[in-house]
């Protein structure tokens, strides 16, 4: 499952604050008919192009509703229909402003803390009005609404109460927040500023604060108008069909299964801030995405130049088929950035086969992460232990262990968890409530995953040898999503996405994430929560560093995880648009920064 954890600047849901830069290796090859300059890595057949772009997407988007979707497909368009006060510039992993004029400033103030901001005076909607601080209050009211689709989003706003608006300058605004939040400059980023008179008409909002929807407390899950509200905005008018942000492009036609096209608005507000940052740039008129489920097909495709760019190829084609292809790289450049997300096994906790630690912990010695690696990623991996980056120095607790192949200290565990082939038949298995159970597990992964699939076949084929029956089961994406969303999973292959900077642990591992969050696995003690709720709290980065190092114990203790690898990226990129600047940010590139140099004139 491949999911964004930075709901708009990423993933699904990891938010960041530390800056951490980490090299990203280019390949770049001169070859073929037609020669590549040295320097910028551009073309020289005087070849002219249309100055659009057509990108991959590897699976059909749930939805472009900003804060119900969840999977890493609509973050990637959303990024360029709407915008947010700051964002995470793609090259510097720096914090720089983008609806806002400035990073904001912090005060206190009656044990509240105080953010100051100002939206640039440029800003506007569509329509030619200006945005302004109202427009992030309401947007902010969206968000909370009891009934709003979107319970996996709410927890990164909890500690914003209120927004006061400057009564002599409406740009101007506060947003107030009840506790200190150790992610709240970087939280803003993942809030989508969105337009009143798109998103609620008839204007029912303008009757509530957002102080009292923030502090109801349950009072307002059946107030009338504002479920009205969250209905017309989980309707799917606004999940495929209207959508309306201050960004540089518009949504344009969405073929399902096909494609989606956005289309560079004509004066775009932002292009006389060209320069400001790399989120002023909208160089393609257009963008389109083609939706390829079959890795085999993307490749072929993008060989075939139907398609400018692919991120995430499948190791072996990347290495044999492109990079080693003279006729492919006297067309394509070749990029591989450091990824910030992790693969990982997830396994329900919450499940009779697996609630026994012991049983879990058997689970990590079955994965040969190493050979895995190695033989599917040529190398273009590194063993994780935990949720946090390899990269993350600071924050990584070294008692906490890689995990190690050995199926013997695995079928050990799994006898002292009291599974044992007692009937000779070859498989595992325990009497429970006076049933003799085999241990037999469903093990689902996203169908498109091809290099997730080989990490499925590797494990079962281990487990065979030990007694334990593992099914491989496929699934298209949207429908492995509502599995484990719902824990109807014994075993899943997941991947999750982080920004690059530092994340709020508490959509995954809290307790309280177990039924609308992200905590799928049901992880989770009264120990952990406060450790969580202590380190959302704390401003202070070495006490945090010790609070996360306790909370990467816990879970190591508890196994929910069986943590594998921290990938590069495989990226490759059209000549014609010369040599670009990779990231370690999905997809490896910023698309709108794709400007074709030999672009055919109107």
């Amino acid at each position: 499952m491949h999911k964004s954890t930075r709901i708009f600047g990423g993933a699904a849901l990891l938010l960041a604050t530390c800056l951490f830069v980490f090299s990203c290796n280019s390949d770049t090859s001169d070859a073929g008919n037609s020669k590549t300059d040295a320097n910028n890595g551009t073309t020289t057949n005087n070849q002219q192009y249309e100055n659009k772009v057509v990108d991959y997407m590897p699976g059909n988007p749930q939805q472009l509703n900003p804060y119900n979707r969840t999977d890493a497909a609509s973050a990637m368009l959303l990024r360029y229909l709407y915008q947010s006060l700051l964002y995470t510039d793609y090259f510097s992993y720096e914090q720089v402003p983008q609806l806002a004029t400035a990073l904001p400033v912090l005060s206190e103030r009656d044990g509240k803390i105080l953010m100051d901001m100002e939206i640039r005076p440029e800003a506007k909607w569509d329509n030619g009005t200006p945005i302004t601080g109202e427009d992030v209050a309401f947007s902010l009211k969206v968000l909370k609404l009891p009934k709003a689709d979107n319970a996996h989003f709410k927890p990164y706003f909890e500690y914003i109460e209120d927004v006061i608006i400057d009564p002599n300058n409406p740009r101007k605004f506060t947003l107030v927040c009840k506790e200190p939040y150790m992610l709240m400059t970087i939280a803003i980023e993942d809030l989508p500023i969105i337009p009143a008179y798109v998103y609620d008409a008839p204007g029912i909002l303008k009757k509530y604060t957002l102080k009292q929807i923030a502090n109801a407390n349950g009072k307002l899950d059946n107030d009338p108008q504002l479920n009205k509200v969250a209905e017309n905005f989980n309707s799917p008018k606004f999940q495929n069909k209207t959508v309306v942000g201050s960004g540089p492009y518009q949504f344009k036609e969405w073929l399902p299964n096909q494609r989606i096209t956005l289309k560079k608005k004509e004066n775009w507000w932002g292009d006389a801030l060209k320069g400001e940052n790399h989120w002023f740039e909208a160089k393609p008129d257009e963008i389109t995405y083609e939706i390829i489920n079959d890795p085999t097909t993307a490749v072929v495709a993008l060989k075939g130049e139907k398609i400018d760019a692919i991120n995430r190829v499948e190791p072996r084609a990347f290495v044999e088929e492109l990079k080693e292809s003279k006729s492919f790289t006297s067309k394509f450049n070749t990029y591989t950035p450091t990824q910030f997300l992790y693969a990982y096994i997830g396994m329900n906790m919450r499940n009779e086969k697996f609630e026994d630690v012991r049983v879990r912990r058997a689970m990590r010695h079955i994965m040969d992460t190493k050979t895995f690696q190695d033989k599917v990623f040529y190398g273009m991996a590194e063993h994780v232990a935990s949720f946090i980056h390899p990269s993350k120095k600071k924050f990584l607790n070294p008692k906490v262990k890689l995990s190690e192949y050995n199926l013997d200290k695995a079928a050990k565990l799994m006898a002292q968890a009291g599974w044992k082939d007692s009937n000779g038949n070859g498989t595992l298995d325990k009497n429970i409530d006076g049933e003799l159970v085999e241990f037999e597990a469903d093990f689902v992964y996203p169908n498109v995953a091809k290099t997730s699939e080989k990490a499925v076949l590797m494990f079962q084929e281990a487990a065979r040898q030990i007694g334990i029956k593992v099914n491989a089961v496929p699934l298209e994406f949207t429908v492995m999503i509502e599995k484990t969303k719902s824990h109807d999973f014994d075993m899943y292959y997941g991947i999750w996405s982080a920004s690059p900077l530092e994340s709020d642990p508490k959509q995954i591992w809290h307790t309280d994430s177990y039924n609308g969050g992200s905590n799928y696995v049901g992880f989770g003690t009264s120990e952990s929560d406060q450790l969580i709720d202590d380190l959302r709290k704390e401003l202070d980065e070495t006490k945090r560093a010790e609070i996360y190092k306790e909370l990467q114990e816990l879970i190591d203790k508890d196994a929910p995880y069986v943590f594998m690898s921290a990938t590069q990226n495989r990226v490759a990129v059209h000549n014609k648009f010369g040599k670009i600047k990779d990231t370690g940010i999905n997809p490896g590139y910023f698309t709108p920064g794709l400007g074709v140099l030999n672009a055919i004139q109107d």
